[in-house]
């Protein structure tokens, strides 16, 4: 198990990070609202939530060594028609 986590590890010093992009997808809901608030001393706090469920996004991302390059929001669920849009 050693051996191969070294050969993994010279693999890896091989590429040159600048070819590097990470990608990740993350979904929220639309409805999403916290359920707790801070108010200064003697005061309430105040603020008001959706009554309904709202509908759910998703977003996929891309990033290498520059920073957020490509980043796109879809209602609904990322499948794979989805995602090879984004990669293309």
């Amino acid at each position: 198990m050693q051996e191969l986590r070294h050969d993994y590890r010279r693999t890896l010093d091989k590429i040159d990070v600048r070819n590097l992009v990470f990608v990740d997808e993350a979904g929220l809901n639309l409805s999403m609202s916290r359920l707790f608030a801070r108010a200064v001393d003697g005061e309430r706090a105040i603020g008001s939530i959706p009554g309904s469920k709202g509908g759910n996004i998703s977003l996929v991302g891309a990033l290498n060594l520059d920073g957020l390059i490509a980043a796109m929001t879809v209602p609904g669920s990322i499948n794979t028609e989805v995602f090879l849009t984004y990669v293309t």
